[in-house]
């Protein structure tokens, strides 16, 4: 709940302390490479979902999920591109991923479509409304995933400007 108000202190601590009294819990060692992620760590992230999955080989979809946007925040674009392919159903933020991470990668057709597919789910999606729902603690992450959506194609609506 801490992520989702972007109190990544509190989250932090909250997380150390389930850590502490679940330590192989895969929903708690989950939790701490998504937090990982969000607070700009996101290789030591792909390790703590690479253990959560080890954990529980039958985990949610999900991990999957967490294990591309780590990979994203990484720029290890590839393999997020691939831990994204795992999830049976993608609504726009996972488009989104895709989109940037193609663009990245220099693959503009592909980003291209995940852009199409984005605005197919979410007729009224907004760069900035939709870059607010994200967790980066760093800047740097934000603007890195502001520019590969940009890369990709996503427009600015004039509001913005």
């Amino acid at each position: 709940l801490s992520i989702t108000r972007n109190d990544l202190t509190k989250s932090r601590y909250h997380q150390e302390r389930a850590l502490a009294l679940n330590p192989n819990d895969d929903l708690v060692v989950v939790q701490q490479g998504e937090l990982l992620t969000w607070l700009g760590h996101p290789e030591e992230g792909i390790e703590w979902i690479g253990k959560a999955m080890r954990l529980n080989p039958h985990h949610p979809e999900r991990f999957w999920s967490h294990l591309g946007k780590a990979h994203f925040a990484a720029r290890q674009y590839g393999e997020a591109i691939e831990a994204f392919m795992h999830l049976s159903a993608t609504d726009h933020i996972h488009h989104a991923f895709l989109a940037a991470a193609y663009a990245w990668l220099g693959d503009n057709t592909a980003a291209l479509a995940h852009v199409a597919r984005i605005h197919a789910l979410d007729p009224e999606f907004e760069l900035e409304t939709y870059l607010a729902t994200l967790h980066y603690r760093q800047d740097a992450d934000l603007q890195h995933h502001r520019e590969g959506l940009l890369k990709a194609g996503i427009e600015v609506s004039s509001d913005a400007n």
